[in-house]
């Protein structure tokens, strides 16, 4: 089995998060399994993506790897330097400023939108994830406190039926998850996350729409304050920034 068939699975695990789920051609493929080890953290910030060598280890023709490339540029994944590539991009402390602030504003309007809606299992179904968040807290498990985490903040999308806003969501999550796995973090305790996510189902399941979102846009904050970056003029443009466990955010 090739490589390319490998990541299959990678894709399909992907899929939920991102607004790639709907793989169809060699391409969009490929740009899903590219986008899976950005948002990994398999690849260091200002790394040169190497189309032939990429090409070669799926054992498929440049071609697809090309028009792959070109899409996460154009998504703001990559940059594309003239004459020398494609290259991981790098952040800088604005480039979360605006990425977090933009996230505030996308999921406190989804989250007034489900409200509105009234969706009867709605309290319910954040309460559950927030109570499994809690137990993965208590037992350390970091890597199902992520899941858990990725599945809060989409349902809270998903249940204000609005597409525009579930696709701002997804691509964005995208470029939170490719920060996170790529720069420094500040330890995040993860009961003290639990515990803002529980508080954020409550005024939810209460239907306190004010509360909701004033706690939303709190945890939020504090999840940027986590982000360590240095300006943009602290560092050379591509230079790589030691990379770090994920944490939730």
């Amino acid at each position: 089995m090739d490589l390319l068939a490998r990541s299959d699975a990678l894709l399909d695990a992907a899929a939920p998060q991102t607004p790639l789920a709907e793989v169809g051609n060699l391409s969009d493929r490929v740009r899903a399994y590219l986008l899976a080890q950005l948002t990994a953290g398999e690849l260091a910030p200002g790394e040169r993506i190497n189309e032939a060598e990429l090409a070669r280890r799926l054992g498929i023709s440049r071609n697809p790897v090309r028009e792959a490339v070109a899409g996460l540029v154009r998504q703001g994944f990559l940059v594309a330097r003239p004459r020398r590539g494609a290259f991981l991009r790098t952040f800088t402390r604005k480039d979360a400023d605006d990425i977090f602030s933009f996230r505030i504003a996308v999921e406190t309007f989804a989250l007034r939108q489900a409200l509105a809606l009234g969706e009867p299992g709605f309290g319910l179904r954040m309460r559950m994830i927030a109570g499994d968040m809690l137990e993965a807290a208590r037992t350390g498990d970091v890597g199902r406190m992520h899941e858990l985490d990725i599945a809060f903040h989409r349902t809270i999308c998903v249940a204000s039926d609005n597409r525009a806003a579930l696709r701002a969501h997804e691509a964005m999550d995208a470029s939170v998850r490719m920060m996170i796995a790529t720069v420094n973090l500040r330890e995040d305790p993860l009961e003290l996350s639990a515990g803002e996510h529980l508080a954020i189902a409550e005024a939810i399941d209460r239907r306190e729409a004010d509360r909701a979102e004033g706690l939303l846009a709190a945890h939020i904050r504090r999840s940027r304050s986590n982000v360590v970056l240095a300006p943009a003029a602290e560092r050379e443009p591509g230079a790589p920034l030691s990379p770090t466990p994920r944490r939730t955010s």
